[in-house]
């Protein structure tokens, strides 16, 4: 989140008619990290570090004429909105179930904004089951890629990177990939990542003496990058009603397609030339790679060229937020005549 809104500041901020400043809100429990401000810094941007509910963050609500927030923490919505600011939010995450304080305060916020985006569909609808509102579009929280295109007759195997915890499905993969009936020198899986399953999972790979299986733990960007863009598939198997999922986006960029479970937004992210399994289930998850590595090479161009394809109509560029921004000072301009 704090990348995208590096990458939304930066956009806005060259553009002819608009000030800006970056301010970014300090959550009780949390430092702000140094390569954090380093970035903010080597770009220019006019960044403020504030403690939630501080003199300083309300000084800058007065400031703006319009907030941009990045999900809807009632001290920034209802704030912006006591204030008398436009108000334009982008949620990134889905709504949780429950009717506590909190979470009254958080839709009230989100409901009292002039302009609504959200990263996935899937985020859009928790937000707005009951009722739809006027003026709520979405748009994938995606700010930049890397890698080259790699030849798809030089691409081999399957690859997941994410985080090793519960929920984001690197269990059910392994266990998926062992059962699975493949050519393992034909089709490796390649584990990148960290987190505190690693250590439990890595013996349960050891258990099972699968050939073909390579963990490599935490990978830098441009390593990611290039082994993406070297595999034949992604896969992405959540169970966790994921949010968006970036990495089947990068990989769609690349002309990669994944395979992934119809879990929250991950669908949408990887697009309608992916491979489907619904989550949890490693049966079906052993299938589908069964499935993607049986396919014949034209069969899997067809799919990596529509997966790339497809991106077309599905990401926007980040100028789209200033013609948001426009679109509602015209609509508050016109309500106050």
């Amino acid at each position: 989140m704090e990348l995208f809104a590096i990458a939304v500041a930066d956009a806005m901020r060259r553009q002819p008619d608009l000030e800006v400043r970056l301010v970014f809100k300090i959550v009780a429990g949390f430092d702000v990290q140094p390569a954090l401000r380093a970035r903010c810094a080597d770009l220019g941007l006019d960044a403020y570090f504030c403690e939630r509910g501080s003199r300083a963050l309300l000084s800058h609500l007065r400031w703006a004429d319009l907030v941009h927030a990045n999900n809807c923490s009632p001290d920034i919505l209802l704030g912006a909105k006591v204030l008398g600011k436009a108000l334009v939010v982008t949620v990134h995450n889905w709504r949780r179930a429950g009717g506590g304080l909190r979470q009254r305060l958080w839709k009230l916020g989100h409901d009292l904004a002039d302009a609504r985006t959200y990263n996935s569909r899937f985020v859009m609808d928790t937000w707005q089951a009951a009722r739809p509102l006027p003026c709520s579009r979405v748009i994938p929280a995606v700010t930049h890629f890397g890698g080259q295109r790699v030849a798809s007759e030089s691409r081999r195997g399957f690859f997941f990177i994410g985080r090793w915890i519960e929920g984001k499905g690197i269990g059910e993969l392994i266990e998926a990939y062992a059962m699975a009936d493949l050519d393992r020198a034909a089709w490796p899986l390649t584990l990148a990542g960290d987190g505190p399953l690693r250590p439990a999972l890595t013996e349960r790979i050891a258990a099972l003496g699968v050939p073909g299986l390579t963990v490599t733990g935490l990978i830098a960007e441009a390593d990611k990058y290039a082994r993406l863009a070297s595999a034949k598939w992604l896969v992405c198997p959540p169970n966790t009603r994921e949010d968006m999922g970036l990495t089947p986006i990068e990989a769609r960029y690349l002309g990669l397609p994944s395979i992934v479970t119809v879990d929250g937004g991950v669908p949408e992210a990887a697009g309608p030339w992916a491979l489907f399994c619904p989550p949890g289930n490693v049966a079906a998850l052993a299938r589908t790679l069964e499935l993607a590595a049986s396919l014949p090479e034209s069969v899997y161009q067809w799919r990596a060229a529509g997966a790339e394809r497809s991106l077309d109509g599905y990401l926007q560029p980040l100028s789209v937020y200033a013609d948001i921004y426009a679109e509602v000072m015209r609509s508050r301009q016109t309500s106050s005549r």
